[in-house]
Formats: structure tokens, C-alpha cells, sequence
């Protein structure tokens, strides 16, 4: 199953909300939500899509792909539907338990190897196999040193880091851990043809990680034949997704919010052109810096660079950003222009 588009009537934030799915009439296998806070995306997962309460759906319809059948399921009626019922058992608001001890993380993994021997008639080879390239696949996509070597006799699972050094689980570092916990999981056969809602998927990942985390998702999507739907902040995300894959949620001149498709593409631009030009952040430095290099740009147009002000403003403004900081390369640059057309 997969969602083609969602209308809202009026609930909260949405009023005559639509939201598609699809990009060049193509269901796409992952999308992004992103905007600022207070803007409903949390709101769309949790309060329209997810769950069958009748009673807490707002006034609309939900069209899905069901296995290439076209499905459209109004709102707040057909929650009650068996079809409906059926239909979105497949949808998973996914909260990785990255609190977990490395024994209930193990447990889960020996528990998914054991499946495919004893229920699936797999030999343990061919198991082993199996989570081994499923593992290693998500260290490799995280760039992360470690790879997965088998599983001892005792039943606890052996690593190696590039000097091919075993250690058990509990020689992972947090972060290999919290990993492997938040993304196992997806990997599993489990997650096959469902929607998997995802609320802040950066919540406490690195930066480098969250860079990493999409092409993950989309190898994932692919092998489960899977859709991942994700609200987010991280721009690191936000700059690894393909345009069609990504919805800007903004209010309009009422308060309403409307969904719009990312025109121009946000692959692989930088966090800063993210947050100011899909994020919407003013400031990329803090308000009090951005106000003294303003200041510094105004007094070298109007000819104050000479200046005593001036010369003491920039030196601060140097100890405190350090000499070699963007901004104010730029400013003694423009000083230099200024002095030589002088």
C-alpha cells in the first residue's frame, strides 16, 4: 500500500488542504515534510493518517495504491470500513526504541535470524548470510568502520572493526548502536508494503549521520517495497532529498497551511541556502552577530572604513569570529575594492 494524495476539508491548521503524493503521476517511495514549527505536519501523520478513530478524522478523503488498486476512502466515515481497516493496518507510526539495552537489540536480531531458520526452512548459512548483508548494508551506508561477522555458539553476535579485531555488541560505540537499533527494524521483512511514518527522524543522530540517512531509507523502500512519510527540521535530510520527493508546509495569508512541491530542488545545496530559502530562517548567525556585520557593511558604503569605529567595531568582531571567518574576508575585500576605485 502505498498514499496517493490526502484532502482536508477543515481540522485545525487545514483548511481545503491537499496533498499529493505522486510526482509526474508516479507514487513516490518517500517523502519529506518540512516547515516551520506549528504548521501541521505532525498533525497530518499522527491525526489524519495514522490510527482508525473515527472520531478524531477530520472532514475529507485519503486515496491510496492498494497493490495497483486505486482506492479512495472518505473521511470521517470509512474508518469504521473493514476495508479501510484492512487497508491501514499497513500504516506504522515508527518510533525506534534507541533507548534500548545492547540485550534487547541483540535479542531482536537473533530473534530475526532464528525466523528465517525455523520458520522460513532457511539453513543457517543462508541466514547468516542474509543478516549480515543487511547489517553491513546499514553500517556502509552510515560510513560507519565496523562490519558484521557472524553469531557464536553461545548466540551473541560478533563485529569487526578494520583491523579485523572481534568484539560482541557491547563494543559498538553508542552511536553504531543507536544506529543499528533506529534502522534495523525497517530492513525487516516485516515492513514490507507499508506506510512508515516517520516525526523528526534526526532526533538524535549526528549531523553526518543525518546526510546519510535518506539514500538509506530509499534502499530500504525499495527492497520492502515500502513508503517512508517524514516531518523533519534537519536540513542535513532536507538536502538529501530530490525535489519530488519533498513538501514545504506554509501558512497562507489566513493562517491556513498549504502543501507546495519543492520547485527548484533542494539536492545537495547547502544548510544554509535550506534555511533561508525552504526553512524560512532569517537569521543564519545569531541576531546580535548579524546586526554588527550589517552595521559593518553600512559603514564601509558610506566611506567610514578609515574610521576609528570602524577599526575597533572589526577587530571585536575578528576576536570574536576569528580573522579568517567568511563575512569578514568579505569586508575587508570590499574595503580593498573601495580604497583602489578611490
Amino acid at each position: 500500500m502505498k498514499l496517493k494524495h490526502i484532502h482536508i476539508e477543515a481540522y485545525k491548521v487545514f483548511q481545503n488542504f491537499d496533498i499529493n503524493f505522486s510526482s509526474a503521476d508516479k507514487i513516490q517511495n518517500l517523502i519529506v515534510l518540512t516547515g516551520v514549527n506549528g504548521n501541521g505536519k505532525t498533525t497530518l501523520l499522527r491525526d489524519v493518517i495514522y490510527g482508525d478513530d473515527s472520531a478524531n478524522k477530520p472532514e475529507g478523503c485519503m486515496t491510496i495504491d492498494n497493490d495497483g488498486l486505486i482506492e479512495t476512502f472518505e473521511l470521517p466515515t470509512s474508518p469504521g470500513s473493514e476495508s479501510y481497516k484492512k487497508a491501514f493496518s499497513k500504516v506504522i507510526f515508527y518510533t525506534a526504541d534507541d533507548k534500548s539495552s545492547v540485550n534487547q537489540l541483540q535479542k531482536e536480531i537473533i530473534r530475526y535470524v532464528d525466523k528465517f531458520v525455523y520458520v522460513e526452512g532457511k539453513t543457517s548459512f543462508e541466514a547468516y548470510n542474509k543478516i549480515q548483508s543487511l547489517i553491513d548494508d546499514i553500517f556502509s551506508g552510515f560510513d560507519l568502520q565496523v562490519r558484521f561477522k557472524g553469531i557464536s555458539e553461545e548466540k551473541q553476535l560478533i563485529f569487526t572493526d578494520l583491523n579485523n579485531k572481534e568484539f560482541g555488541i557491547e563494543g559498538l560505540s553508542n552511536g553504531e548502536q543507536q544506529i543499528l537499533s533506529k534502522v534495523f527494524p525497517l530492513f525487516t521483512d516485516s515492513m514490507k508494503g507499508h506506510v512508515i511514518l516517520i516525526d523528526e527522524p534526526e532526533d538524535s543522530l549526528h549531523p553526518s549521520w543525518q546526510v546519510r540517512l535518506i539514500p538509506v531509507l530509499r534502499r530500504c523502500s525499495e527492497s520492502n517495497d515500502c513508503q517512508f512519510i517524514l516531518a523533519t527540521h534537519s536540513s542535513q535530510i532536507i538536502s538529501s532529498a530530490y525535489k519530488e520527493e519533498i513538501r514545504v508546509f506554509i501558512r497562507d495569508d489566513k493562517g491556513y497551511v498549504r502543501a507546495e512541491n519543492c520547485t527548484d530542488g533542494s539536492y545537495g545545496w547547502t544548510v544554509e541556502k535550506v534555511l533561508s530559502e525552504i526553512q524560512g530562517v532569517k537569521y543564519l548567525r545569531i541576531p546580535d552577530i548579524e546586526c554588527r556585520l550589517s552595521e559593518l557593511c553600512n559603514m564601509v558604503n558610506k566611506g567610514e572604513y578609515d574610521s576609528p569605529e570602524f577599526k575597533e567595531a572589526l577587530s571585536r568582531m575578528e576576536t570574536l569570529l576569528g580573522y579568517s571567518d567568511r563575512d569578514l574576508v568579505l569586508i575587508r575585500m570590499e574595503v580593498i575594492r573601495k580604497r583602489k576605485k578611490a
